[in-house]
């Protein structure tokens, strides 16, 4: 029998031994009935319960397992990358024809620098402090001239 399942499972590759096992086990039953035909010994069930790879190969397998996954992070990081900047430049689309949408992500983004930093000191000038930060921060058009 260990003849038989050795001979069986070099002629496969290890990815095949893992997924079709049941296949693995009938044949390994036909080869050892028909060894034992003759013997009066009769086999009810056989099969390959474990695996065990040499170390090199369990190795090899654990680098392949690894890098496989690795992949998948990385398709997945590019996957969101892709999508937060289609995101991006469908709020810079949205924000290029509406200078309201554009003053109100300028105070979003304002209000997460607050929570961040805790204190901002102006110095705008002339006395105008916070005034000239909501109303000079960003001239969405030129000024008229008068």
């Amino acid at each position: 029998m260990q003849f038989a399942i050795r001979a069986a499972v070099a002629e496969r590759t290890l990815d095949e031994v893992l997924s079709a096992k049941s296949a693995l086990d009938a044949e390994l039953r036909d080869v050892v009935a028909e060894k034992l035909g003759g013997t009066g010994i009769e086999v009810t069930d056989l099969g390959v319960k474990d695996v065990i790879l040499p170390g090199e190969i369990r190795d090899l397998v654990n680098k392949v397992v690894e890098a496989e996954r690795t992949a998948k992070a990385n398709l997945i990081r590019r996957q969101e990358e892709t999508a937060a900047t289609r995101s991006l430049l469908n709020t810079a689309k949205l924000m290029e024809g509406n200078p309201l949408l554009l003053r109100l992500k300028e105070l979003e983004s304002l209000e997460r620098l607050v929570e961040k930093v805790g204190r901002i000191d102006l110095h705008a000038g002339e006395g105008q402090g916070f005034d000239a930060l909501l109303n000079r921060l960003v001239r969405l058009k030129a000024p008229e001239p008068s």
